[in-house]
């Protein structure tokens, strides 16, 4: 994630005179995206207990999709603009989870969890925006996120193989998240882009252990610019 920031820092600072010869234009301009992307959980994001022998495990949920969308509301003349942003994202996605054990190096299988696993989440951050010319800008977002995923057990209690043993939990992560991204804007107001996101969210499951979700979530956008001076 931050080899992706470090890039969008550079391409910011790197056309200083390519958005200096983009024309002046009023305040505000107001950008709508909708959101489809995907995050790899790690390899051993989802950490629980093997009831039946006290072991650490280790396991994930995989690829999780996502899908949202975000509005910006930005003011400033020329290139370089400011503002803030606001939406939501959310997830969901049944999984099949081979926890191994956590210690004395073994890879081997231990336990097989069924369940399912949604999230519901929403945030607002500033925003800085550069024009890099009339049809592509760039720009960087932060701020707080606030975020409630669930964790279904999907009939485990029939599995003599599961360690495993928990109902129906859920948590809340409230972290701050870091959003970069590059839009390329058509003359009839239509946008298309990509972004990277990223936020540090844990969730506590009780007794279906911690999860820990920290890395980058790769988005494809669409949209539009709504009002343009």
């Amino acid at each position: 994630m931050k080899a992706q920031l470090l890039t969008l820092f550079a391409l910011f600072t790197a056309w200083p005179a390519a958005a200096a010869d983009t024309p002046a234009t009023r305040s505000p301009v107001i950008y709508v995206q909708a959101w489809l992307g995907a995050l790899d959980t790690g390899d051993d994001s989802w950490q629980a207990s093997d009831t039946q022998t006290g072991d650490s495990v280790l396991g994930d949920l995989g690829t999780l999709p996502f899908g949202g969308g975000a509005g910006q509301k930005l003011w400033g003349t020329g290139a370089w603009r400011i503002g803030f942003e606001g939406g939501g994202l959310g997830s969901w996605k049944r999984n099949t989870t081979r926890f191994r054990r956590a210690s004395n190096g073994s890879t081997s299988v231990r336990i097989k969890v069924d369940s399912t696993y949604y999230s519901l989440g929403v945030f607002t951050g500033g925003v800085v925006s550069v024009n890099l010319s009339r049809y592509v800008r760039l720009y960087a977002a932060g701020g707080p996120s606030l975020t409630w995923a669930w964790l279904q057990d999907d009939g485990n209690d029939d599995n003599t193989a599961t360690g495993v043993d928990f109902n129906n939990e859920n948590d809340g992560s409230f972290v701050a998240y870091g959003r970069a991204g590059i839009e390329f804007v058509f003359d009839n107001g239509i946008t298309f882009g990509a972004s990277v996101r990223h936020a540090d969210d844990d969730f506590s499951f009780g007794d279906a252990g911690d999860l820990k979700l920290d890395e980058p979530l790769y988005l494809l956008t669409i949209g539009a610019l709504l009002l343009d001076q």
